[in-house]
């Protein structure tokens, strides 16, 4: 399942760079020293650059990193399948459409953005314990703040959840059939 996890991420950022490219469109984050990231394109210089940004893309990583720090933690093991979502490539959050939503899937955007990352999954499984909930791993944000969209880490499906109450939808069987489905769209500078 995890290979497929990898397939459908590849594909789907060959969509994105796809559409960038037909838009004419540049990837630029405001470039800080002290945020660096592997995405940054050394010496990019273009007319659309605005100031102080510098372009970027999404970089695949060596290798898968793991989440079990997080494990060892919590006493808890995690669906295999998060770790390659957020473990195979480096990038900004990518907007996406699903099911004619706009929603961000969560990236990573260096190996410092990796750790804050964890920090915040440790947070989000500790909060679903105090309220007696199964454990889910967020993978993308919705318009609605109320709402994420997550990995449900019983059933490998994913879900739609609204924070404090819980899963209020079954999305997809499986992480690679959802990214499978999302339709690429222009991030907003």
């Amino acid at each position: 399942m995890t290979a497929a996890v990898t397939d459908a991420l590849i594909a789907f950022y060959a969509r994105c760079e796809q559409v960038w490219h037909t838009q004419d469109y540049l990837p630029q984050q405001e470039f800080d020293p002290e945020w660096d990231s592997p995405c940054f394109i050394a010496d990019s210089n273009h007319p659309q650059l605005l100031a102080g940004h510098q372009a970027w893309l999404p970089v695949r990583r060596n290798e898968v990193s793991s989440f079990s720090n997080i494990e060892a933690a919590l006493s808890i093991e995690l669906d295999p399948q998060i770790a390659v979502f957020f473990g195979t490539y480096f990038s900004d959050h990518m907007p996406a459409s699903f099911n004619d939503e706009i929603i961000e899937l969560v990236q990573v955007w260096s190996e410092d953005d990796f750790k804050r990352l964890q920090e915040n999954m440790i947070a989000h499984l500790m909060m679903k314990k105090t309220l007696k909930q199964p454990p889910t791993l967020f993978i993308a944000s919705c318009a609605d703040d109320m709402q994420i969209i997550a990995l449900d880490n019983i059933s490998g499906e994913v879900v739609r959840e609204v924070l404090g109450k819980g899963i209020s939808e079954v999305l997809a069987p499986d992480l690679a059939y959802f990214i499978e489905q999302l339709t690429p769209v222009l991030p907003t500078l």
